[in-house]
């Protein structure tokens, strides 16, 4: 039951950020006081935040419309946060830590991939 609900959690989220991101990157830009800078900015941040978050979403979907697709769901919601993970740790290493408001973020992330880790290796050993 668990299972499920991690995916609709995470599939909300990430397809919320989506859906926002394709509409108007600024709109969660400015919770951080942020904007676009320019019109290529704005087309990065729509194709990256927007059409591969809000695809990302539906696949994390499919392993609750579709019980055989579960594990598979976990383990890419799972690759998913750890790609973000990496992604700001990256940035942290480059050019220093962020505001706490995105260093929750990154917690989150790792919260979420060690959550689907364990559970996408729970799927494992009951096969």
């Amino acid at each position: 039951m668990i299972t499920p609900i991690y995916l609709i959690f995470n599939a909300i989220g990430i397809g919320a950020i989506g859906i926002l991101y394709l509409y108007d990157p600024n709109i969660l830009l400015a919770r951080y006081d942020l904007a676009t800078s320019s019109i290529g900015m704005d087309n990065m941040l729509r194709s990256a935040y927007g059409g591969v978050y809000l695809v990302s979403a539906i696949v994390f979907l499919l392993g609750v419309l579709q019980r055989k697709r579960q594990r598979d769901s976990v383990g890419f919601t799972a690759l998913f946060m750890t790609g973000a993970a990496i992604g700001r740790i990256a940035s942290m290493n480059a050019v220093g830590a962020p505001p706490a408001t995105i260093m929750m973020l990154l917690y989150f992330e790792i919260a979420m991939a060690l959550i689907g880790y364990f559970m996408f290796f729970r799927f494992a050993k009951a096969e």
